[in-house]
């Protein structure tokens, strides 16, 4: 039986955080490259909610909004993970909008009437991957909000 040494155990937990690293700087670039500029004419509330995602599947993601302000929330994913659809939702889980059933499939622009706290749950909906590692991609859920004049 192999036991692990210290010095296995230590270089394996390095690996494993530079390539945590490394997938993060991707996903940072791919937000500022293909994401950032689709929050327009709203601006970005400065929170990065990004997740790598696994076709097939879906993560969730918890918003704070606030009463009488005009917001716009924006989910953009990878190619890999094909067309990315969304469900927003308010604590009891009841559904305000669902991108299958709108015309907008990668952001909802609305008012909000009272401050409360929503959940996005995004899924990937291209077809799992039969290989034994599927591709994975970067997801994320941009806040933008119209500043008072």
């Amino acid at each position: 039986m192999k036991t692990f040494t210290p010095f296995k155990t230590i270089m394996t937990m390095f690996v494993m955080v530079l390539f945590f690293y490394q997938a993060n700087a991707q996903c940072n670039a791919f937000i500022k490259k293909k994401c950032m500029p689709n929050i327009a004419p709203f601006t970005h509330n400065g929170q990065t909610n990004t997740s790598m995602l696994t076709p097939g599947h879906s993560i969730e993601v918890g918003l704070t909004i606030y009463s009488g302000q005009d917001y716009r929330i924006l989910v953009c994913g990878e190619e890999v993970l094909g067309e990315c659809s969304f469900k927003v939702m308010d604590q009891s889980r009841k559904v305000l909008f669902d991108s299958k059933k709108n015309d907008s499939t990668d952001f909802w622009d609305f008012k909000s009437k009272s401050s409360q706290q929503l959940i996005v749950e995004v899924s990937a909906n291209a077809p799992e991957s039969t290989s034994s590692t599927p591709p994975s991609g970067c997801v994320s859920v941009l806040v933008g909000f119209k500043k008072d004049k």
